[in-house]
């Protein structure tokens, strides 16, 4: 049994992992401003962007997977001082953390805009390729800030001798209601979420754009168990693609919803060819399955079937 850090825990992702975690290790978790609980799971707050929050976790931890980060989906309006003093500030004070605690390793989630310009040529993303960032938008900074944090990183590694082994993910799905994010600071719902209560409420279905683009769909089990993989790892070393290398098509998407969600009702499926297409990519997961032995274990059609269950049919409902 592992003593595991897990910074950032009160989201979507880290409570899928520390949920996981708690199974075979010891978990402490810390939140910022979401304050949660978990049975098993020692809680803490704490924020990366003070030092003084950090050491006072104490240094009894074998290992630190980082989660914590400012982000375009969850933040209203457009701070780029948020990226910049979490994502790269915040990263330095962890990585100073670990050293002057003698913490030997330290896992950190990666965004796949490091990447995008790898979309829409067909080509499988491999997890060394080139970095490519799109340097417009409101995802610029963070991207930037993303990269930055990971140049910080690997001079960790190379300096001190830090073990620090980096997941590039794309959008991992969750069970849970969390049903909204920030589009260029403006709170949406989610389009897979959309999709679902159209099909719920009013037995219908868009699909914008081509309909064959097709994007990897990792679920969040199989990621906290990627997640685990990496801890227990004794020299894993580097980035690694954490997708499925099954990407699904939108019209195969569709398909699979309808067939969870439609309680035996008849869906219109309208094609909307006007609309925005969805990226379309797949991550080459050949490194990440020779170092880990990594296999996603979740299909499609079982993790919305996990999803329904989970957070329960009604919650898409009106």
């Amino acid at each position: 049994m592992k003593k595991i850090l897990v910074i950032g825990a009160s989201g979507s992702l880290g409570r899928g992992v520390i949920q996981h975690l708690k199974g075979s290790h010891a978990v402490t978790a810390t939140y910022t401003r979401n304050e949660f609980s978990e049975d098993g799971v020692s809680v803490k707050k704490t924020d990366i962007k003070n030092r003084d929050s950090l050491e006072r976790l104490g240094s009894d931890f074998d290992s630190v997977v980082l989660i914590a980060g400012a982000m375009p989906a969850t933040m209203s309006g457009y701070k780029p001082q948020n990226y910049i003093d979490t994502n790269i500030t915040g990263v330095l004070n962890v990585l100073e953390y670990c050293r002057d605690s003698g913490i030997k390793k330290i896992v950190y989630i990666m965004t796949f805009s490091d990447v995008s310009h790898h979309f829409f040529n067909g080509v499988p993303i491999e997890s060394d390729n080139n970095r490519g960032l799109t340097l417009t938008g409101d995802h610029a900074v963070y991207a930037i800030s993303k990269v930055a944090a990971c140049d910080l990183i690997e001079h960790y590694h190379q300096e001190y001798g830090l073990q620090t082994i980096i997941y590039r993910i794309p959008t991992v799905y969750c069970a849970d209601n969390n049903f909204t994010y920030y589009v260029d600071g403006v709170e949406k719902t989610k389009a897979y979420v959309q999709m679902i209560q159209s099909i719920v409420n009013d037995q219908k279905v868009e699909i914008w754009g081509n309909a064959n683009h097709a994007k990897d769909m990792p679920y969040i089990k199989d990621f906290a168990r990627l997640i685990e993989l990496g801890v227990e790892h004794p020299t894993a070393q580097g980035v690694f693609n954490a997708g499925t290398e099954a990407p699904v098509t939108l019209s195969h998407l569709v398909d699979a919803m309808i067939d969870v969600f439609s309680e035996g009702k008849s869906i219109d499926v309208v094609a909307r060819p006007d609309k925005p297409s969805q990226p379309n990519f797949t991550f080459d997961m050949s490194k990440t399955r020779d170092v880990f032995g990594f296999k996603t274990e979740w299909g499609l059609s079982e993790m919305l079937v996990d999803i329904r269950d989970t957070v329960g049919i009604e919650a898409f409902r009106k």
